[in-house]
């Protein structure tokens, strides 16, 4: 089948066949998109055609063929509003639109009401998708530097950003073709689940101070092997295997997907529920979002970072004050001088237990915990408790930031950089 950019290009050189084919192609997203500003099936038929006799007549202003469905929508938003607004005899200019997710080649950022009527189609693209996402729309990746990141030429780059668009467009055209308004979200999750799984893993990116302190962590434990963790956790079967101990916040601080699954609420328990010991020596890094149901301040978010560290091994080779000394020299070098102090603590999951709090202006910050897993812990985990040990080691990395980068309000950390 022919290209939509090369009937573009024919249309262009004057090829009405081309355009009609264009106009096949593309009537029923056009249709779908009136029909979700208009309400109404018959004035949605006409915005459509009244934006596509605008598309032919003015296809020359076009400069970049491949931004066609892009720009049509647009064309049909206007035409759909001017519709609307008739009687009031009140005319948009064709640039005039509100901001819609559209996605073009052009655009460098998606704003908030582009993010909410994608939330739902971002979750259909792969953990490469989503990234590549985030740093081109959020992190205002160059194409140049995407490339070079993923091991490709800049035009096989463009080609590979062209195809995630085009998922997410036919996933946002699927929406609008089945009426549904930009608040609801087309998944089987509840729609405040969606966004909050949509939000951009700023761990990916490193210039934020997020992805910054992740990337120190990193040169830190870089005899660690990175390992990726499942976001949605079946809560009925963790308290069966891992058990209880490892099931530690309030019932009301879960998000919760549906009567069985959730939200993780950090990642030692995905951790739990993924890795398996095999009699050989573990040294696992883990990085990204968790999150918990809570009111929103200046020190808690419901989706926040964090890194989880974990070792296994025969006990006669990790020694929990090694793994301590690891610890202090990784605050050392994201907080260079700052006042530091241990304080023991319990979780049921640990035989052992710290925190460690950091001096800021005569307050103590916790920005990290870490400690000795139980015998139990070992167990499920595939090793002998006799034998062998397990410890972890658990990093905000939100407030690790805050204090780093001299940031006063966490809520403000998703609009930061850093040089």
């Amino acid at each position: 089948m022919e290209s939509l950019t090369d009937l573009v290009v024919r249309a262009q050189a004057g090829d009405l066949d081309a355009y009609g084919r264009l106009v096949e192609r593309t009537q029923t997203m056009a249709y779908g998109v009136a029909r979700s500003v208009l309400r109404d099936a018959a004035l949605a038929e006409d915005a459509a055609q009244e934006a596509f006799l605008r598309a032919f007549k003015r296809l020359g202003d076009l400069d970049e063929p491949a931004a066609f469905i892009g720009w049509l929508r647009r064309t049909v938003i206007t035409a759909a509003l001017n519709l609307r607004r008739a009687r009031r005899q009140t005319f948009l200019r064709l640039d005039d639109v509100p901001e819609v997710p559209v996605l073009d080649e052009s655009e460098s950022s998606w704003n908030d009401l582009q993010r909410l009527r994608l939330a739902g189609a971002l979750l259909t693209l792969s953990a490469d998708e989503r990234r590549a996402c985030d740093r081109r729309y959020h992190g205002q990746w160059s194409i140049g530097r995407l490339a070079r990141d993923a091991g490709i030429d800049d035009a096989a780059m463009r080609k590979r950003l062209q195809r995630i668009r085009e998922k997410l467009r036919k996933e946002i055209e699927v929406t609008e073709q089945h009426d549904i308004r930009p608040g609801e979200i087309r998944s089987d999750f509840p729609a405040h689940i969606v966004e909050l799984l949509a939000q951009p893993r700023l761990c990916d990116l490193p210039e934020h101070p997020v992805g910054r302190v992740l990337e120190d962590l990193r040169a830190v434990y870089a005899d660690g092997t990175d390992v990726t963790l499942p976001e949605i956790i079946d809560f009925a079967d963790a308290r069966t295997t891992v058990g209880a101990d490892a099931l530690y916040i309030e019932q009301n601080e879960l998000h919760r997907v549906d009567e069985r699954r959730i939200l993780r609420y950090d990642l030692t328990l995905p951790l739990l529920l993924t890795i398996k010991f095999e009699g050989h020596p573990l040294h696992l890094l883990a990085a990204g979002k968790a999150y918990r149901s809570c009111r929103t301040d200046a020190m808690h978010l419901e989706a926040f970072h964090q890194a989880e560290v974990l070792w296994m091994d025969d006990r006669r080779n990790l020694d929990p004050w090694r793994v301590t000394a690891r610890v202090l020299e990784s605050v050392d070098r994201l907080l260079p001088g700052r006042t530091m102090k241990l304080v023991p603590t319990r979780y049921a999951m640990c035989s052992q237990a710290w925190e460690l709090e950091v001096d800021v202006d005569g307050r103590w910050f916790e920005v990290l915990a870490w400690g000795v897993f139980t015998d139990r812990i070992v167990a499920h985990l595939g090793g002998d408790p006799a034998v062998h040990t397990a410890i972890g080691a658990g990093y905000g990395l939100e407030r690790l930031a805050m204090l780093r980068y001299g940031i006063d309000d966490i809520r403000k950390i998703d609009t930061v950089q850093v040089a």
